[in-house]
């Protein structure tokens, strides 16, 4: 079912609305249906009770002459008089029928004591040789009355209403009357109604859903390229109700910008205020003659500046002016794994096939630093691999350490949570580390996942695109 629905606002109106129109033109086509099959029944009751009429009109001698084989005869039957009614207390009688042939008998001068009407789909025996409408075709295809323009087909025949009248001295007088079928025009009628339903109504609702659409389209397109700092307005287009979510949106996004430029301004002030005085910390420190207090010192000065450079780098992600270019991964983590190497971190990388992704160079290699300083710190190796998964390129980090609680994995994205509750030197950084990376592969249309090994350890996944 998912698959037949359409995904576009438009798909689902213009299907939503033909649902609709072929329910209801399947209504509309029961009922006419329904309502030729009466018309049928009221035709084929009315030549019966014209038969009945006719025939008590005639003088009583032509009534009591043998019948006729002559054409006429033929087209107009014989009536059956007999002490019971045709129409058996078994049948379903048709009330409708008898109250409309009662009411034309009565118009006409025509008293009788009962009347009684049914609808039979095959003719009883008895009433053989007492029935009008039978030899229609053989009439109408006659070479005279053919030249005379009468049509040659005829109506099938799909059964036959039976009248039945008491005359006051309790004798039944009965005729049937063959019920045509004349559904093949309704058929047609319908179904040239349901096209031009379908035409009058779905080619403005496409018109009309396009009309809606094409500037939500622009609106999506621009809301998912939005970068801050954008000053080009979307054009208002559309329905008012679209054209005032285009201007809300634009109003938004400037006001986006305006508070992103403010936050870059106050960072910017941070980021001058912070170093400087530190950088003359760092000076004084310097100057402290017990060695290993100063290293202390130092060590602290140091952690500071790191972090600070940590919560500038994520603060100010997403505006960065690098841009993106086409770079060999398997060249980047090669330069990243060798910065380890040379420090003495046993960091192994399964080196692959040449991969190539349009990335922000210095971004990625600070992701990958992360990852791998995360997995050389918390293991005592790390093992690096590349793996290509359609659009996307999975860079796996692999340690032997203790690994993360299930519970806790989901958290250890959030800022200043490490996986280690100290906060010394020997153990760790800022705790910013996973979240700046994540934020870089998110800024990049990817993510990181951590997820446990079966063998112990840890892999953090980096999921950049390529496609």
């Amino acid at each position: 079912m998912k698959r037949l629905w359409p995904n576009s606002l438009v798909g689902q109106l213009l299907l939503v609305v033909a649902l609709i129109l072929l329910l209801a033109q399947g209504i509309n086509s029961f009922l006419l249906y329904r309502g030729a099959q009466n018309q049928n029944l009221v035709e084929a009751s009315t030549s019966a009770v014209a038969r009945i009429v006719y025939g008590f009109e005639r003088p009583a001698s032509d009534r009591a002459a043998p019948r006729r084989t002559g054409k006429r005869s033929r087209r107009w039957g014989q009536l059956k008089y007999s002490p019971e009614s045709a129409v058996g207390d078994d049948m379903r009688r048709l009330p409708e029928l008898e109250a409309r042939a009662g009411q034309a008998f009565a118009n006409m001068g025509i008293g009788f004591s009962d009347i009684r009407a049914t609808s039979i789909r095959d003719l009883t025996t008895d009433m053989t040789g007492y029935v009008i409408g039978a030899n229609r075709g053989e009439w109408r295809n006659d070479p005279i009355n053919r030249s005379m323009g009468g049509d040659q087909s005829t109506p099938e025949t799909k059964g036959f209403v039976i009248i039945s009248a008491q005359l006051a001295n309790g004798q039944w007088v009965s005729i049937a009357s063959a019920v045509r079928e004349r559904t093949p025009l309704l058929v047609r009628t319908l179904l040239f109604q349901t096209f031009t339903i379908y035409l009058l109504m779905l080619i403005p609702l496409i018109l009309l859903g396009r009309y809606i659409s094409r500037p939500l389209k622009s609106l999506t397109a621009r809301a998912q390229s939005f970068q801050p700092g954008t000053t080009e307005t979307l054009e208002e287009q559309g329905p008012p109700d679209t054209r005032e979510l285009i201007r809300a949106f634009n109003d938004m996004s400037g006001r986006v910008t305006r508070m992103i430029e403010e936050k870059d301004v106050m960072l910017g002030a941070i980021g001058h205020d912070l170093r400087t005085p530190l950088a003359a910390l760092r000076v004084r420190v310097e100057s402290v003659e017990d060695e290993a207090e100063r290293e202390r010192m130092v060590a602290g000065i140091e952690d500071m500046n790191s972090m600070l450079e940590d919560i500038l780098s994520l603060a100010r992600l997403g505006r960065s002016t690098e841009q993106s270019d086409p770079v060999d991964i398997r060249s980047l983590i090669e330069t990243v794994v060798d910065e380890f190497t040379d420090l003495g971190h046993e960091v192994r990388y399964q080196r692959g096939d040449k991969q190539i992704a349009a990335v922000r160079e210095t971004l990625v290699r600070r992701a990958l630093r992360n990852l791998i300083g995360n997995a050389t710190l918390y293991g005592k190796a790390a093992d690096i691999s590349v793996e290509k998964s359609g659009s996307s390129l999975l860079i796996h980090v692999d340690d032997d350490g203790p690994g993360i609680p299930e519970e806790k994995i989901a958290a250890m994205f959030e800022p200043f949570l490490r996986g280690d509750a100290s906060r010394n030197r020997a153990t760790g950084g800022s705790g910013l580390g996973l979240t700046l990376a994540r934020a870089i592969a998110r800024d990049h249309g990817g993510d990181i996942i951590l997820k446990n090994r079966e063998n112990g350890g840890l892999r953090a996944t980096l999921i950049l695109p390529v496609g």
